[in-house]
């Protein structure tokens, strides 16, 4: 019976060093915070074009690695024409729309400083990401269909697309002490793609994986 608790207790152990380790690497190492905004590029149309912000919260565990952690949000209400055509019944759709398809995102960073300046830092590393998009679309549609039959009217569109997985890169150059000690600015790159629709549905227009291609500016402020 001894030996059975102390079996039990390891894990329990292993698991208290673990977070006690993590915490103080943090409250150990440097800090900051990060507001940012993003001009973001999309495969899909839904999101072909948005502007975003976001706030990030960055740790240091060495002076080298940099971890951080974002809410991010992005908004496309630019107006798109779309056509796409049924696997079902080859009939032809043509849309006409007016988007307010809006996406967060939280996402993780690691990434590691190449250079040795106390001035400049130039960032390269990895980053995952839980997205969250909210589709409301309104317009006019026209349908042809096989036999040349045209009815037309018009559409709207309110639903949510949740907890698609993501994975990117990043590449960031950041000027330190800008204006006031502690204070800094950065400019980054974030190529990346995001699941979107679930594997199998068929007769579908929406895409499968949706590539980025961000482009972020942002402020820092050192604790």
């Amino acid at each position: 019976m001894a030996s059975s608790q102390q079996l039990h207790k390891q894990p329990m152990k292993s698991a208290i060093f673990i977070l006690v380790f993590v915490s103080c690497s943090v409250f150990l190492s440097g800090q900051e915070i990060e507001f940012n905004g993003a001009y973001n590029i999309g495969s899909s149309i839904k999101f072909r074009n948005n502007f975003g912000c976001g706030i990030g919260y960055n740790v240091f565990p060495t002076p080298k690695i940099r971890l951080g952690f974002f809410l991010d949000y992005s908004l496309n209400n630019l107006h798109y024409l779309y056509s796409y055509t049924s696997l079902a019944d080859l009939s032809k759709t043509m849309e006409d729309v007016q988007p307010y398809n809006q996406q967060i995102a939280l996402k993780i960073t690691c990434s590691f400083n190449l250079l040795k300046s106390t001035k400049s830092q130039l960032y390269l590393g990895a980053e995952i990401r839980l997205s969250y998009f909210f589709i409301n679309e309104r317009g006019e549609q026209t349908v042809t269909t096989h036999q040349g039959n045209i009815t037309s009217g018009n559409f709207s569109s309110n639903y949510s697309v949740d907890n698609r997985f993501g994975i990117g890169l990043l590449i960031e150059y950041e000027l330190k002490d800008i204006i006031w000690k502690r204070i800094s600015a950065s400019a980054s790159l974030h190529p990346g793609i995001t699941s979107y629709q679930n594997f199998g549905v068929m007769d579908s227009n929406d895409p499968k994986i949706i590539g980025w291609l961000n482009f972020n500016v942002g402020i820092k402020y050192s604790l």
